[in-house]
């Protein structure tokens, strides 16, 4: 299995019609994602991303270069938040190769540098 020390993907900016198909798809309706005036109740200046939309681009990283089926753990850990607009950025760094899987740690921020998701992930053939 070709294993590079490094994979990124940048998204495009979210969208509030990405969180509201997102809902949709996922149940989760939270005011918090799909309101503006409730998101600055809340003390955040746009609605925020669901955590779980950026748990899924780290999939989107991984099946991209591997392809479908090629994740078997991915654990996540939400750091801070991103706000719609917001780019998100990932990186997956290489930690080790044992038999048929492939370690790597993963972090993902903001275009201006938040980080909002760290974890690991096992990839196999």
């Amino acid at each position: 299995m070709n294993a590079p020390a490094t994979l990124t993907l940048r998204s495009d900016p979210v969208t509030p019609v990405q969180l509201a198909l997102f809902a949709a798809a996922s149940g989760d309706h939270n005011p918090l994602h799909l309101d503006p005036a409730f998101a600055r109740q809340a003390g955040f200046e746009r609605p925020v991303v669901h955590g779980m939309l950026t748990m899924a681009l780290a999939g989107r990283l991984f099946t991209r270069h591997f392809g479908a089926g090629s994740v078997r753990e991915l654990h996540t850990r939400f750091a801070g938040v991103a706000l719609v607009n917001d780019v998100i950025e990932l990186t997956a760094t290489l930690e080790r190769a044992d038999g048929n899987a492939l370690h790597y740690t993963l972090r993902g921020c903001t275009a201006a540098g938040t980080e909002v998701v760290t974890g690991t992930a096992r990839i196999g053939a």
